[in-house]
């Protein structure tokens, strides 16, 4: 059945902008049908070129996120081919230093062998060399016992012998004839017949520029010691004495020493004079000294006993 519109039928122009009050309309008071506006083809259009830019953005993204991937995968490979590639070299540099440092190692394993083999040996050696210096001990001891008897009898042997140092030196002396006046002057005489042989011997120190000594080899032993003797008693014969031209100088006469005890003598008139000693004179060979006239005689037959006179 046909219902009659209302009788007041709302009427409006065809206006996109429909007010609110006219949407209100209950549904028994028209039958008015509400249908949309067909959209604007520009509308469209932009839809659809939304719809497109989406899809290339969409495939752009996808491009790059591969391009990304690839790039990402050629480098790590790049870098893994070089890491490798460094990794063998250095591999490699790494065992040829560990080859060298191990033929190092073994020279010098085989130089700390042969050192230690040539330490045993020196070391062998040298404990043969101790016990040969602790057998030599006595040795060592025969040899000195042969050097000073070798040197007594060498003493002995000048047991004649006077020596006389500082004796003036003239061309044709005659030394016989100076020894009988010295005879005379210490008044003990001198015969030519108790004069076995009377020369001057060379200085051991060549640059010495004092007289050489004349050394006079006597008939006895008593009479060399009675010469000496006397010789001391005066204190030394003068140069002028002798009628010797020239400054005047003192001739001292002695028992002939060996080189030794000569040597021996001067140091320990050094020793003595430094210690105030008033004595020191040969005996028979023999150093002895004495430091007064109340004081012991002891005998120096060695530069150790030099020691004693302190």
């Amino acid at each position: 059945m046909q219902r009659t519109p209302p009788s007041a039928t709302f009427k409006c122009a065809s206006n996109p902008d429909i007010p609110n009050s006219a949407l209100n309309i209950r549904d028994t008071d028209c039958f008015v049908n509400l249908r949309k506006r067909k959209q604007p083809e520009s509308d469209m259009a932009s839809s659809v070129v939304e719809v497109v830019e989406q899809k290339i953005n969409e495939q752009l993204a996808a491009w790059k996120n591969r391009l990304d991937t690839n790039i990402a995968e050629t480098i790590r490979n790049a870098v893994n081919a070089t890491l490798e590639h460094e990794m063998s070299k250095l591999t490699s540099s790494i065992n040829n230093s560990l080859k060298d440092i191990t033929t190092r190692l073994d020279d010098i394993e085989k130089s700390i062998t042969y050192s230690g083999e040539r330490q045993d040996n020196f070391e062998s050696r040298l404990k043969l060399i101790e016990e040969k210096v602790v057998a030599g001990g006595s040795v060592n001891s025969q040899i000195a016992a042969l050097e000073n008897k070798i040197e007594s009898m060498e003493q002995q042997a000048r047991q004649y012998n006077i020596e006389i140092a500082n004796l003036p030196e003239r061309r044709n002396e005659n030394l016989i004839t100076l020894l009988e006046k010295i005879g005379a002057i210490i008044k003990h005489p001198i015969n030519a017949t108790d004069i076995l042989s009377a020369h001057r011997v060379p200085h051991f120190d060549q640059k010495n520029q004092h007289p050489k000594n004349v050394i006079v080899k006597l008939s006895s032993k008593i009479l060399r010691d009675n010469i000496v003797v006397a010789a001391r008693a005066v204190r030394g014969v003068r140069s002028d004495q002798l009628s010797i031209s020239g400054t005047p100088c003192t001739i001292y006469l002695n028992e002939h020493l060996t080189p030794k005890n000569k040597q021996l003598f001067r140091l320990c008139r050094v020793a003595a004079k430094k210690h105030n000693y008033k004595y020191t004179w040969i005996k028979h060979g023999t150093v002895l000294v004495r430091q007064t006239d109340s004081s012991p005689i002891f005998a120096i037959r060695n530069e150790q006993d030099i020691d004693k006179i302190k």
